[in-house]
């Protein structure tokens, strides 16, 4: 028996001298359901070997009226795929009908909210393609000008269980600005949230705020609910921004809410896993 004590004691100080044990850390998941709030990001990606598609639909205004059935008679059309190279590491492609606009993007987890890690920053770059036909055609007209970039951090974190909030500095470049007054980079601030209700229901909401606005556009408001059923995820939202893809709703929102200028839409997404990682 002295002899084991006496091991036991040895032990516990050759522990103490190797210094304390570390633990594993325990990753915080499913901060927000889906890889977006309602428009704007959030800091989820799909998982490697993962493709996650969604398509995306936004009808005409509501202040249409009983005639335009209330929007339901117009609507535009986003198809995107986001595939998941790694856990942290994500490229996406689209396609908008408004403006008939190509997109392509690139998203990582830079940081994960754990146990030792309070939040979680994601950044996020993509490149828009303005497809529509040019209103000049006699005039001299360059690729680059149909091009935009965005850049995004989204900082969440995730509180408990049940709601889950995030901030998301983003900076806008227009190639082909419409006067030589107008800025070629806008900034913003956005800010969006999610709240659970239950098991498979979430509210949630999100709010951009131009810092340099020069147009006359509106910031951009969405309000939403998040339906899990299965394997998909439904988003149904209302929003004063027309346009789906980052630079059209950061930056080109026209409707206001005051005025009843405001879109009903929806997001469905689907995974189906390419590459079992």
């Amino acid at each position: 028996m002295l002899f084991a004590a006496v091991g036991a004691s040895a032990q516990d100080d050759l522990l103490e001298l190797l210094g304390p044990v570390e633990t594993p850390d325990a990753f915080v998941a499913a901060t927000f359901k889906d890889t977006r709030i309602i428009n704007g990001q959030s800091n989820e990606t799909p998982a490697g070997g993962v493709l996650h598609f969604v398509i995306a639909h936004r009808f005409g205004q509501i202040s249409d009226g009983a005639y335009a059935l209330w929007g339901l008679d117009n609507a535009s059309m986003r198809m995107g795929f986001d595939y998941g190279i790694t856990d942290r590491l994500s490229i996406g492609v689209a396609r908008n009908t408004f403006q008939k606009t190509y997109e392509a993007n690139l998203k990582a987890r830079l940081l994960r909210q754990s146990n030792t890690v309070p939040l979680s920053i994601t950044g996020f770059s993509s490149i828009a393609c303005n497809g529509l036909r040019w209103p000049e055609p006699d005039r001299v007209n360059y690729f680059s000008s149909r091009l935009s970039y965005v850049h995004q951090l989204v900082i969440a974190r995730k509180f408990n269980s049940n709601m889950s909030l995030a901030l998301t500095p983003s900076v806008v470049h227009h190639n082909l600005v419409a006067t030589p007054a107008d800025a070629h980079d806008e900034y913003l601030i956005g800010a969006g949230g999610r709240y659970k209700l239950s098991q498979r229901v979430s509210v949630n909401g999100e709010y951009f705020l131009r810092l340099n606005p020069g147009e006359a556009y509106n910031n951009s408001l969405s309000l939403g609910v998040d339906i899990e059923t299965g394997g998909h995820v439904f988003q149904l939202h209302v929003t004063n921004s027309q346009g789906m893809f980052e630079r059209a709703f950061l930056t080109e929102t026209a409707g206001r809410w005051l005025d009843g200028n405001i879109y009903f839409g929806f997001n469905l997404s689907r995974v189906f896993t390419v590459s079992d990682r």
